[in-house]
């Protein structure tokens, strides 16, 4: 077998690496991942790139993705879902619907998995490819978020990817006993691949999303979260990264830390790992698209607690991952104490003003109704009570305030097709009547939002 030698400086244990394709890559695809193993003009343009990300971005048209979702054969398997003058019963008619309030773009999430089967629906390798060719058709650009799990994480849980559907990427043991060079290595490999298939279908992709709710850790190297396992995974020390890791919990960091010891825990022993790891993805994908543009995101917790998201932001890009926009989650009723759109609205700010970057709701829900288990999130902002109306008033309100003051760079509300199941209080179509869910009020909140920025 002929492997593609490896640079010096990540001789870790990851030297054979194998040149048969992976998911019918294109031998275009392998040279172009060949040609970056070998440190030719692909990583002087990425560098050249990331000098250009670290300044400030100007503002670009606001990002209105309203998109279908993890959950969306899913939920169209049961109902159809309508807006009293079109029935979109597949992917592509729904999407058209989206379009026709607003859309910008479209999204997809993957997992490393090529058909990721657990989770209600997340999207393996498989599906994404789908996401792209209908994104092309319709002439949108596409979001790819690389989540650098096997199946699923988020803040609750970082599990490691599973590279089991690469035969390209060789990896010397079980993921979580790498050291950080050898998961840089793997990882590199990763982004030139998935990108290389990706963009072999035509589309633009707009922005490229690394990691999902990463403030706590990515790919496995994460202290021990609000989940130690799953039916997919269970939780490993990545100790040869570093020991402490492993020997603290994200619960000690939130309850039992002052705020100025939990920033230097994770400035000291996670975060520089963290950004090394998304770096990596980045330079992988930059080897195939020397123009990308990148984001992550964070979750709610972030942007509640004094400083955090900016030591956060400004350690990733320490590290070497510098982005063009900077992601959260936003579910505002989620959390029982203050004031949260305050709250929200001064992170936003502080953000803006700190990196001269936007800040983009990478997720957001925001109930017409009462939750349920097992997402009980019911705690209302003053003034937006939980009805369709005030849904409806929540997102316009929002959307308005963050295009007048330049802060918001776009808004993904999550799942918004999501209409039979727990999550149909946050999702923009009301229960099935007839067999099909017709929309709320809240599916124009986002353009009625920019309107009233505009006049």
């Amino acid at each position: 077998m002929n492997d593609f030698p490896v640079p010096a400086a990540d001789r870790t244990g990851t030297e054979r690496l194998s040149r048969r394709g992976f998911l019918g890559m294109s031998a275009a695809a392998g040279l172009v991942a060949a040609g970056a193993l070998h440190g030719t003009a692909g990583a002087a343009t990425a560098s050249a790139a990331d000098a250009t990300a670290a300044t400030s971005t100007p503002t670009a048209p606001f990002r209105t993705s309203l998109s279908l979702s993890p959950e969306t054969e899913n939920v169209l398997a049961q109902v159809a879902l309508g807006d009293g003058t079109r029935t979109a019963t597949t992917p592509e008619q729904l999407q058209r619907l989206y379009m026709a309030h607003g859309s910008t773009e479209m999204y997809a999430r993957m997992a490393t998995r090529r058909v990721a089967t657990a989770n209600n629906g997340e999207q393996g390798f498989q599906r994404v490819i789908e996401r792209a060719c209908l994104a092309k058709k319709l002439g949108l650009p596409l979001n790819v978020e690389l989540g650098l799990w096997g199946v699923y994480g988020d803040v609750s849980h970082q599990p490691g990817p599973d590279f089991s559907d690469y035969p390209l990427i060789w990896l010397p043991g079980p993921w979580e006993s790498l050291t950080v060079n050898q998961m840089v290595y793997a990882l590199r490999m990763y982004g030139a691949m998935a990108a290389s298939q990706i963009l072999a279908t035509g589309v633009k992709v707009n922005v490229w999303d690394i990691g999902n709710e990463v403030e706590f850790g990515v790919a496995g190297v994460a202290p021990r979260g609000f989940t130690a396992s799953t039916d997919y995974w269970s939780y490993s020390a990545p100790d040869a990264v570093d020991p402490a890791i492993g020997q603290m919990q994200v619960y000690t960091l939130l309850l039992q830390m002052s705020d100025s010891d939990r920033i230097s825990w994770l400035r000291t022993h996670l975060w520089p790992h963290t950004g090394r790891l998304l770096a990596a993805v980045s330079e992988g994908i930059r080897w195939v698209d020397p123009q990308a543009k990148f984001s992550s995101h964070t979750s709610v917790i972030a942007m509640q607690y004094p400083g955090f998201a900016e030591a956060f932001w400004k350690a990733m890009d320490d590290a070497g991952f510098h982005v063009h926009q900077l992601g959260t989650s936003y579910y505002p009723t989620s959390v029982q104490y203050g004031d949260q759109l305050a709250a929200f609205k001064n992170s936003s700010q502080s953000l803006h003003s700190t990196f001269g970057k936007q800040v983009f709701i990478a997720e957001t829900g925001y109930p017409s109704g009462t939750m349920t288990a097992p997402l009980e999130w019911n705690t209302p902002v003053s003034g937006y009570p939980l009805t369709t109306q005030g849904q409806y008033d929540f997102y316009r309100d929002l959307v308005a305030w963050g295009a007048t003051d330049g802060s918001l760079a776009g808004i993904r509300p999550w799942a918004p097709d999501s209409s039979v199941t727990f999550w149909q209080p946050m999702s923009h179509f009301a229960p099935a009547a007839g067999g099909t869910s017709t929309a709320k009020p809240v599916l124009d909140a986002i353009t009625h939002g920019l309107q009233q920025a505009a006049s």
